[in-house]
């Protein structure tokens, strides 16, 4: 039983590290990109992933506001780094019904819950509180 709760807790995906890139002077790293989410894995090995990823877009600016694009909704708030804890708060969204199987309100809700942050392969992971689970995001192409 011990192993498989080792197992789980792994699935959730890659912690942060000295080497993971979140640390003095990384914010300037994930800032001016626009983040496109591919999904969160849970540590239950379940996951979350949208039907059309590139309709999940985060973008975190320089001056301490963030823009986003949740499926049929955007969204601004302000975001703010200490070392590799991360704070995002969502302060406004349009309130449009997206379709059924849109991941909306999950998208808008973990960003939310976002608490560490760290970079690794290019890639932006949001680690969210008590081992929940991960958000992977990939730099949009242009």
């Amino acid at each position: 039983m011990f192993v498989l709760i080792i197992a789980a807790g792994c699935a959730a995906g890659p912690s942060p590290s000295a080497e993971s890139g979140a640390g003095p002077g990384s914010a300037a790293k994930i800032t001016g990109l626009t983040w496109q989410w591919e999904g969160t894995r849970y540590s239950n090995d379940t996951e979350a992933v949208p039907p059309d990823s590139t309709n999940y877009n985060l973008m975190l600016n320089p001056d301490g506001t963030i823009s986003v694009k949740a499926d049929c909704n955007m969204a601004g708030g302000t975001w703010e780094t200490e070392g590799s804890r991360i704070t995002i708060t969502v302060t406004h969204s349009t309130m449009a019904m997206c379709p059924p199987e849109s991941l909306d309100t999950v998208f808008l809700k973990e960003l939310g819950q976002a608490a560490i942050y760290f970079l690794r392969d290019q890639n932006l992971y949001l680690d969210l509180p008590y081992d929940k689970g991960t958000m992977k995001f990939k730099p949009r192409d242009s």
